[in-house]
């Protein structure tokens, strides 16, 4: 992959890749920071990249998403007191339950089928609809579709399970 063609599959995700790493639970200027991270290492790595547009666009979102990830662990042992100062206690609890939240989502998300598992994630994380995600993973849209009602389900299944079990 040359320059040039790295540049036109790459400059159009860099907002929607943006989007994603703010909606995983970065602040701004750690979400820039991790897609400029990301767009360097998907250049490093630009050989191994599928050709594929939306094989791309997936293969994309989960490097930020990993990058992210190493972002929020590195904020996680550094700073823990540092965001404390800057805000009030009240913004700073509810930041650490958000955080809390989302983490105990992924963990449950991460109990469902494989199938289910990246189609919620591609259609939540990865902002794709139906039809982008049939042609990133290869299933029919009727297919995606029926993924993401069961894993939905399952999920609320297992969130009102949990929820019954703390009260």
């Amino acid at each position: 992959m040359n320059e040039k063609v790295f540049r036109q599959s790459v400059l159009p995700l860099q907002r929607r890749m943006y989007a994603y790493a703010l909606k995983l639970g970065l602040p701004p200027e750690d979400a820039a920071d991790a897609v400029q991270e990301t767009q360097l290492k998907l250049w490093r790595g630009r050989e191994g990249i599928p050709d594929a547009p939306l094989l791309f666009q997936s293969y994309c979102l989960t490097t930020l998403r990993n990058e992210c990830i190493s972002h929020i662990r590195k904020r996680k042992l550094t700073d823990p007191l540092e965001n404390a100062e800057k805000m009030p206690a009240e913004d700073y609890m509810e930041s650490i339950e958000v955080d809390e939240s989302r983490q105990s989502i992924d963990r449950i998300i991460d109990l469902l089928p494989k199938s289910q598992r990246n189609v919620i994630r591609l259609n939540t994380y990865g902002e794709m609809d139906v039809t982008e995600i049939a042609s990133a993973t290869g299933l029919s849209p009727a297919n995606v579709r029926q993924l993401l009602s069961r894993g939905r389900k399952r999920l609320r299944q297992l969130l009102e399970s949990i929820s019954s079990k703390n009260k």
